[in-house]
């Protein structure tokens, strides 16, 4: 096995298990208790969509890591994906443990625009792994529609 192979499945493993920490137990009670839009998918989706997300940061993260390492502006999108990889596991913190859904959605803003910004860089240093994360781009405008309307259909009600 490569290093790059070996690194990129270490850290996406340790970012699933950080997503795990952050969030608790009672995830699925949590997606339970909570209002959604109607264009809300069932659980079977969202699994399939993180894990779709993890296979993205992988193949992203293996091609970055076979790359020389003096190969210029590799270290930015290293940096950008380890954060992305790191927000999307502090949000569970948010929408699960504090159940701040106004801080979720809130942390989903920059998290997109680090999603951007790497895929500028990759568009420079690498075209394939830039079209690996396009459909996950895509998917953001979708998330933070979704964050901003869970967000407003569970604000407590003023007293």
């Amino acid at each position: 096995m490569t290093r790059a192979l070996i690194y990129s499945l270490a850290a996406c493993a340790v970012a699933g298990a950080l997503e795990g920490v952050f969030a608790g137990r009672g995830a699925k009670l949590r997606l339970a208790e909570l209002r959604v839009p109607r264009y809300t998918p069932p659980l079977s989706v969202w699994i399939a969509i993180g894990a779709l997300y993890y296979l993205i940061c992988f193949a992203v993260l293996y091609r970055l890591l076979s790359m020389p390492e003096a190969v210029p502006l590799r270290r930015w999108p290293l940096v950008l994906l380890g954060s992305i990889m790191f927000i999307n596991a502090l949000w569970n913190y948010f929408f699960f443990r504090t159940r701040n859904l106004f801080h979720a959605y809130v942390i989903g803003l920059p998290y997109s625009l680090i999603a951007l910004v790497l895929f500028v860089f990759l568009l420079r240093l690498d075209r394939v792994a830039a079209f690996f994360l396009l459909p996950y781009l895509l998917y953001l405008f979708y998330a933070n529609a979704f964050g901003y309307r869970v967000w407003k259909l569970n604000r407590p009600t003023a007293v």
